[in-house]
């Protein structure tokens, strides 16, 4: 009997620990911060089909940001990816490479070297190195890259997320219990919108010093070729255009070494504006990122470049990567909403919101919905619309009394956007299922 109550204790004491195990997992997938700056890249990463991307591309936001994969997809049929990380040193992007190669064989890696001279820090803060880590799944590759990414204790802190996240309670929204990035279809692009009209073009032209960088970047750097020269992969080392300063100038020069000694090839945008076409008056998100302008540019020709020189397959058609033409599309709206939103011309907004949109317009008193650039209902005055698409829920309604205080609204799924009467366009993007504006006029 005393064994027979030993064994159910010990029993009981397994569930208890197995118990407390899912919670913190649980909990700490719930309060991890569902973050564009390397986070939701993995999540995305675990659910692409296994070795279907052919242009994998490592670094820190100059990644992200600047190499639109929707773009590539669409104009060339390359099937690329952004493995990046906010800040990213060499090392973490290293650790990033090797768990990448455990489910994809890429037919070209591209490593962005310029955070070695922008941010020459040794190891990174709590919120880069959580954003950098935590999206990786539990195995010797997240553990290495916490333990290269931190100093002292720091390293058996950060091993547990909810030491760095267990504050997040207080600010957890609907996207932390559904994650609209942890898809397939998200290639791991996040733009910058903004134009930033007071970037000066930068003439790098007369700085040919190098300049090393760390020793601790050099070493990764150097890991990186060899990991991809292991496998046997080639590996482009290259330098995103931005308002490069002449010290950074220097390290993206030594870096360049580097790449001359391993065999591999280098590539400075910094020195090849003209052929980018990239304006620093219109192109630039602010003095490291490209916006949509910019990075349409690049990416355009970054592809190409690839295609010529690579021989990568034009993937358009094939079943296996109908993911990427969600990705290009969900990237057209993201584009098209940009510009919707930064006109103030009402014709040009109901030329731009023609497919894939819904239009709630009031004119002259009179209310009409436009989706997909055709009229599907109308109202007279004192409207009161209710409205549907797919699984979006719609209430136009005008609302007031007298010629006074009359409000024209519009409940997009229960949250309520409000103007005062007269002539109104509301804009629902009804791909990406968000709101986009409302325009007066």
């Amino acid at each position: 009997m005393e064994r027979k109550t030993k064994l159910i204790n010990f029993i009981k004491g397994l569930i208890i620990i197995a118990t407390a195990v899912l919670i913190v997992v649980g909990l700490s997938r719930l309060f991890l911060l569902k973050s564009e700056d390397g986070i939701n890249q993995f999540d995305a990463l675990y659910r692409q089909p296994e070795n279907s991307i052919d242009a994998l591309f490592l670094g820190s936001s100059l990644v992200y940001c600047d190499m639109a994969t929707g773009v590539m997809w669409e104009n060339h049929g390359v099937a690329a990816f952004d493995m990046g990380g906010a800040e990213a040193p060499a090392w973490v992007s290293y650790y990033q490479l090797k768990e990448v190669l455990r489910t994809q064989k890429p037919k070209v890696i591209c490593y962005e070297v310029s955070i070695a001279g922008m941010y020459p820090t040794l190891y990174q803060a709590d919120n880069w190195a959580s954003d950098n880590s935590y999206g990786m799944k539990w195995n010797s590759n997240r553990i290495d890259q916490l333990r290269a990414n931190s100093e002292g204790d720091d390293f058996y802190k950060r091993l547990n997320p909810l030491n760095i996240m267990h504050g997040r309670y207080k600010d957890l929204v609907e996207n932390d219990f559904t994650n609209v990035r942890d898809t397939a279809n998200y290639k791991g692009f996040d733009p910058r919108e903004s134009v930033s009209d007071h970037q000066e073009r930068p003439d790098m032209s007369g700085v040919t010093e190098a300049e090393p960088c760390s020793d601790k970047a050099e070493e990764y750097i150097r890991k990186m070729i060899e990991l991809a020269r292991s496998e046997d992969i080639p590996i482009i080392l290259f330098v995103s255009p931005y308002t490069v300063t002449e010290s950074q100038q220097k390290v993206n020069n030594y870096i360049g070494t580097i790449a001359e000694s391993e065999g591999v090839e280098f590539i400075d945008f910094n020195k090849k504006y003209d052929e980018l076409g990239i304006d620093f008056s219109t192109d630039m998100a602010d003095h490291s990122h490209l916006n949509y302008n910019g990075n349409y540019k690049f990416s355009d020709y970054f592809a190409k470049y690839l295609k010529d020189k690579f021989d990568i397959p034009d993937r358009r058609g094939d079943d296996r990567y109908v993911s990427w033409d969600w990705d290009a599309t969900l990237q057209d709206f993201e584009r098209c909403d940009l510009r919707i939103n930064t006109t103030d011309d009402a014709g040009e907004v109901l030329t731009l919101a023609q497919q894939g949109y819904i239009v709630f317009g009031v004119n002259e008193g009179r209310a009409v919905i436009l989706k997909d650039g055709e009229v599907a209902a109308e109202g007279e005055e004192g409207f009161r619309i209710p409205f549907s698409s797919g699984d979006d829920a719609f209430l136009f309604v005008e609302e007031g009394e007298g010629d006074y205080h009359h409000t024209v609204s519009l409940f997009v799924n229960d949250t309520e956007y409000k103007e005062s009467f007269g002539n109104i366009l509301f804009v629902y993007d009804a791909v990406r299922h968000e709101y986009v504006r409302s325009i007066t006029y």
